[in-house]
């Protein structure tokens, strides 16, 4: 039986594709979905029941500061009302693990863009928090 700590997945070999164009300064990436419930009080009963309700998708990338990724595809949308269709695809495929990750956000909408922002004799990077309509799994790691 081989050591656990080199199955461990680094996050090293994550890449992120924005409407199929890769990211390539990508810092991290993190997307989950909440599931939503609502309480179902029961006459008897002092617990409290869950009844499933629904799901939202929200997450955020950073990534090193290197062009205007996101002014490029928002910019003109913030002003004008007409935001572009986003999708992104995001996958984990480190060598040494059992598979990739992979997962693909649909109706993706980025919930702030950063206008300007330096500071003298740091390295830039950008947070970007979006939420998503919907997702695929498109592979898992055994």
């Amino acid at each position: 039986m081989g050591r656990i700590n080199n199955k461990v997945i680094r996050g090293t070999f994550g890449r992120v594709w924005v409407n199929n164009e890769l990211i390539a300064n990508v810092k991290s990436f993190e997307a989950k979905v909440t599931l939503d419930y609502e309480d179902i009080h029961v006459n008897g009963e002092f617990g409290v029941q869950k009844r499933y309700m629904g799901y939202s998708i929200a997450g955020t990338m950073t990534i090193h500061k290197i062009g205007s990724e996101v002014l490029r595809l928002y910019g003109a949308g913030m002003m004008n009302g007409q935001l572009p269709e986003i999708k992104v695809d995001a996958a984990l495929a480190d060598p040494d693990s059992a598979g990739a990750q992979r997962v693909v956000l649909y109706d993706v909408l980025f919930d702030e863009a950063t206008l300007a922002q330096f500071e003298n004799h740091t390295v830039l990077e950008e947070s970007i928090p979006f939420t998503a309509g919907s997702y695929e799994i498109t592979e898992l790691i055994s």
